[in-house]
């Protein structure tokens, strides 16, 4: 299965040819006719009803976006492949966060224990309606708990929404998109004391879903435990610090955090130093969305780039060791930052240069889409984390591609709602050949670029008119 696995990775990078599109259904949102339903409160934001409103900012239908033909343009062949029957259909729906096409394959269910504000049960969020959809009663949350939780959430695929326009590449898209779902959930659960797991016992999770692992996977499961009233804490004790100290190791043995990855050393390229920053990515959430048209070419501030790295490297809450991924960039027309290819390092804030000179030509060579040509050509910063395939493998076995790979999807999230908070556009791209890159970025052995993230001031024709739904 890990020779498998290794195949796909070397030779899965563009999408393959669907022979039979049309047996596929369109796009669905899931139903389950018959089972009893829970509403939740709409709007969410009005509500305070912790839960829904999550589930609204994990995946659900928020938001409306008239689109025109030429908004549809980069990703046809010509506007005779645009069907244009209907006027009404460039009013699409969006959701919070990025999908594959937007296929919008990723679904949550929720596992609720007496303190879940919904009666024990297994459900299924349904985002077309905003409410539960209750699968079994009693409390299962023990089979997928890994600490004391008042209510578990668990991510899923639905791969064949995927498939039916990327073929074999859907998988990998899956696996990055579970990555973007709990980054995203890390962020909007703030408050919850919430973790994720990406490593568990999948096929037990998806007996109680009463799913078919094959169809639908369990990509991640995310832990909440809402906090307690708040009572009087006593005196700080900063003026104890041996003690403290001490008892802070025990605490460390406790609950020990995942163990590093062995990492590759660090370079003798010029060092850039970075301004301090500290993106609210809880803000960034609000305002995310793909740049339409890409990006205008204007020149980025050494502080947006600080902004954007910070938040690209910036430690998750689950069981992933923090550099399953390394944190390479590539940089052009920012202020103060000589053009070229830089590795990060978040302990130093510092960028490392690994590659010289004008990098649009090279970006160029690697998009596929006019889109993604366009954005090589006027980005300010390109962002592709790099997996260890061996040092992965050895930790995680057959699932090394896919932990890897939603780490570099969580990275990427991160990084574009910290943009967002600084008023710079962003978007992530798959159709790029990122291993054209990885000679000029100096890897070797199994170290691999995943994939791609443009950034950089909007092209003024990108805006769209956009209504939220949950106002």
């Amino acid at each position: 299965m890990t020779k498998g696995t290794t195949r796909y990775h070397e030779d899965v990078h563009t999408p393959t040819e669907v022979a039979n599109p049309g047996s596929y259904p369109p796009r669905v949102v899931k139903t389950y006719p018959g089972a009893p339903r829970h509403p939740l409160p709409w709007p969410p934001e009005r509500s305070a009803h912790r839960l829904g409103r999550l589930l609204a900012d994990l995946g659900g239908i928020t938001r409306s976006q008239w689109l025109t033909p030429l908004d549809m343009l980069p990703f046809t062949d010509s506007f005779e492949a645009i069907p244009d029957a209907d006027p009404l259909q460039w009013l699409v729906t969006r959701r919070p966060t990025p999908s594959g096409g937007a296929r919008y394959s990723a679904e949550w269910y929720v596992l609720a224990g007496p303190d879940s504000e919904v009666p024990t049960g297994v459900y299924y969020y349904d985002p077309a309606r905003h409410d539960l959809v209750r699968l079994r009663a009693g409390d299962y949350r023990s089979w997928a708990a890994s600490r004391p939780a008042g209510t578990v959430l668990v991510q899923t695929n639905v791969f064949w929404r995927l498939a039916a326009k990327y073929g074999e590449m859907y998988y990998r898209l899956a696996c990055l998109e579970a990555g973007i779902q709990v980054a995203q959930a890390l962020v909007v659960a703030e408050g919850q004391n919430a973790t994720a797991r990406l490593c568990f016992p999948d096929a037990d999770v998806a007996e109680v879903l009463g799913l078919d692992p094959g169809e639908e996977g369990a990509h991640a499961v995310v832990e909440l435990l809402p906090p307690v009233p708040a009572g009087y804490g006593g005196p700080s004790l900063a003026a104890f610090p041996r003690a403290h100290g001490a008892h802070t190791a025990v605490l460390a043995q406790s609950r020990p955090g995942p163990e590093p990855l062995p990492a590759a050393p660090s370079g003798e390229g010029k060092r850039v130093g970075l301004p301090h920053a500290a993106p609210d990515l809880a803000a960034g959430t609000r305002t995310r969305h793909a740049a339409m048209r890409g990006f205008s070419g204007a020149t980025m501030s050494a502080g947006a780039l600080a902004t954007i790295l910070t938040a690209y490297a910036q430690d998750a809450r689950w069981d992933l060791p923090a550099n399953l991924v390394e944190f390479y960039c590539v940089v052009a027309d920012v202020t103060g930052v000589p053009a070229g290819a830089y590795r990060y390092h978040p302990g130093e804030h510092e960028l490392e240069l690994v590659g010289e000179g004008d990098p649009r030509q090279r970006l160029r060579e690697a998009a596929l889409a006019a889109l993604t040509q366009q954005g090589a050509r006027t980005a300010n910063v390109w962002l592709l984390p790099v997996g260890d395939a061996e040092a992965a493998e050895e930790r995680f076995g057959a699932r090394w591609y896919r932990v890897q790979q939603a780490a570099a999807g969580a990275a990427l999230h991160r990084a574009c709602l910290a943009a967002a908070t600084v008023d710079v556009a962003s978007r992530i791209q798959n159709d790029v050949l990122t291993h054209l890159l990885d000679t000029w970025f100096g890897l070797s052995g199994r170290r691999r670029s995943l994939l791609v993230a443009q950034f950089g001031t909007e092209h003024p024709g990108g805006l769209r008119p956009e209504f939220r739904l949950t106002w």
